[in-house]
């Protein structure tokens, strides 16, 4: 499993602070931004447009979408793409007005194109056709998106469980991701479950040393669940 330092904050000196604690942790190859509008949750974060001021080093990112019309901000970072290392575009189905307008729009940019649900979004709200261009499938495991530090919600393994499955029976490749609660002691259980990667914020941030507790995690991917 892939363990993606999960950033959400409209504060410049946080975001530069996290950054920082993570720079020297080779296995965190990936940064997920979070972008909130403060329409879709009652939250708000910096932009793509204020992303270009942070060294990311030798990392990519990958922007998660919280917005009332995720391909919006697609063309907001289009206008950045050159000052930031992009990844993959995570956008919220709820209030996407197009699944493939979307996701086309992400794949012309050759950056991973991604859908996220939350926690009580079914997997039947993604269009059929959509998942021959999805990239990353993203499943909240909170019920209040747009904030950290809130606990897990065990309902959701079913979730993955069953995008897992539909994911193995069919030959296109996707990243199934896990972002919200994702703490220590669910880890196991989120693997067994067929996450291939999780989303941490708070789990990381809140620790006195953020390298340890990275290490933590990277210990806990290996006991089994029982």
């Amino acid at each position: 499993m892939n363990i993606y330092p999960a950033i959400l904050s409209d504060d410049p000196e946080v975001v530069k602070d996290q950054l920082a604690s993570i720079a020297n942790i080779s296995a965190a190859e990936v940064v997920q931004i979070d972008i909130i509008d403060g329409f879709f949750a009652d939250n708000v974060t910096l932009t793509p447009a204020d992303l270009g001021q942070f060294d990311f080093g030798d990392k990519q990112i990958d922007l998660h979408l919280m917005v009332s019309e995720p391909v919006d901000v697609v063309y907001e970072a289009i206008d950045y793409r050159d000052e930031l290392p992009i990844r993959a575009i995570i956008g919220q189905v709820e209030q996407m007005s197009s699944q493939a307008h979307f996701l086309e729009e992400v794949a012309k940019q050759h950056w991973i194109p991604g859908l996220c649900l939350n926690l009580f979004t079914p997997l039947s709200v993604i269009d059929k056709d959509s998942w021959d261009f999805l990239g990353v499938l993203q499943l909240m495991g909170i019920d209040q998106v747009g904030f950290q530090n809130q606990g897990f919600a065990f309902s959701v393994l079913e979730k993955i469980k069953e995008a897992s499955e539909y994911i193995k029976s069919h030959d296109h490749l996707v990243e199934l991701i896990v972002d919200g609660g994702v703490k220590l002691e669910n880890i196991p259980a989120i693997k067994a479950a067929g996450a291939d990667s999780i989303s941490v914020g708070s789990g990381l941030w809140q620790a006195d040393i953020t390298v340890d507790r990275f290490a933590e995690y990277q210990e806990k991917m290996k006991e089994r669940h029982s």
